[in-house]
C-alpha cells in the first residue's frame, strides 16, 4: 500500500514541477518584453529631449548673431549676402604632410 501511494504521487509531483517551470518561463519572457519596452521608451524620451535642447541652442545662437550684427551695424541684405557666400565657399580640407621614411 505504501508503494501504491508513491507511484501515484510521482506523476503528480512531476506535473506540478512542469507547471511551475512553465510559469517561470512565461514570467521571464514577460519581464524581458517589459524591459525592452522600457528601454525603447527611455530612448525615445532621450531623443526628444536632445532634439529640444538642440533647437533651443540654435534659437539662442540665431538671436546672438542677430544682436551682434545689429551692434556692428549690418543690415539684413549684408547678412544674407554673407550667408550665401559662406554656403557657396567650398570646404577645403588641410593637406596631410608627406611622411618621409628611411629605407633600410
Amino acid at each position: 500500500m505504501h508503494k501504491h501511494w508513491k507511484t501515484r504521487l510521482a506523476p503528480a509531483a512531476l506535473g506540478l514541477v512542469l507547471i511551475t517551470l512553465a510559469g517561470c518561463d512565461a514570467a521571464e519572457q514577460s519581464a524581458q518584453k517589459l524591459a525592452e519596452e522600457a528601454k525603447k521608451e527611455a530612448q525615445a524620451l532621450i531623443n526628444d529631449s536632445v532634439g529640444e535642447v538642440v533647437d533651443e541652442v540654435n534659437r539662442q545662437v540665431d538671436s546672438l548673431q542677430d544682436s551682434t550684427n545689429r551692434a556692428l551695424g549690418k543690415d539684413d541684405k549684408e547678412q544674407e549676402q554673407e550667408q550665401e557666400q559662406d554656403a557657396e565657399a567650398p570646404q577645403v580640407e588641410p593637406e596631410k604632410p608627406i611622411e618621409q621614411g628611411v629605407e633600410t
